[in-house]
């Protein structure tokens, strides 16, 4: 249960960030875990021990070569599963991130890399995000609060993906793949029209959701 501990917060880390060299703050580990700052420093602190991360204070935590190893095989692991789950047991998209959280931990290198060439080595999770090692290619792609009113595009990410955003998407009848357009955008929430339906997202959602721009003319 340790190792688990600790290998979740070194993917937490890997998701999270926005670029290798630039410390992640611990702000967002706290909201992403929804722990409380001391249960966050403290399991920095046994991390850096462990020479996974390196601890800058005040402003974050980078991952060591070490750590950096440790996340990615989590996350090819955790992203192989969630294909496995959607492909072949045709489980809801909004379900499957949860259930791969706990097959995550269990499967040696030897069942994972079975399962990718079972898989056909896929690219992308079931959320749109790479599996490593395949990188991110970023192409005209911008987080939905970002978006001005009129822009229109489609959805193709959700990160950092959580079973209770990706449940509250589908319940909205968003998922990848959908075309969208903004009509209204301010600080607490974001109004969408996305096929017939006019949608209002809270910010929560928007700050998760990933969109390729098609267009900045409103129709």
């Amino acid at each position: 249960m340790v190792r688990e501990r600790f290998e979740e917060y070194l993917g937490a880390i890997y998701r999270l960030r926005e670029a290798g060299d630039v410390p992640l703050p611990l702000s967002q580990l706290v909201d992403y875990f929804n722990f409380s700052p001391v249960s966050v420093h403290e399991m920095v602190q046994k991390l850096a021990d462990r020479m996974w991360v390196t601890y800058h204070p005040y402003r974050g935590v980078i991952l060591t070569p070490e750590g950096e190893d440790i996340a990615r095989a989590l996350l090819r692991r955790h992203r192989l599963w969630e294909r496995f789950l959607t492909d072949m047991l045709q489980l809801p998209w909004s379900e499957v991130h949860h259930i791969a959280e706990r097959l995550e931990h269990a499967a040696p290198e030897s069942v994972t890399e079975r399962l990718a060439g079972l898989l056909g080595d896929p690219e992308h999770c079931p959320h749109g995000s790479p599996i490593p090692p395949y990188r991110e290619v970023a192409v005209n792609r911008v987080c939905l609060d970002g978006l001005s009113p009129g822009t229109r595009g489609e959805i193709v990410r959700i990160s950092p993906e959580s079973q209770s955003v990706l449940q509250a998407l589908s319940g909205l009848g968003i998922e990848l793949g959908s075309r969208i357009e903004v009509r209204v955008q301010n600080e607490a929430s974001t109004c969408i029209v996305t096929g017939a339906h006019e949608v209002n997202l809270p910010e929560v959602l928007t700050q998760r959701i990933w969109v390729r721009v098609v267009s900045n003319e409103a129709h």
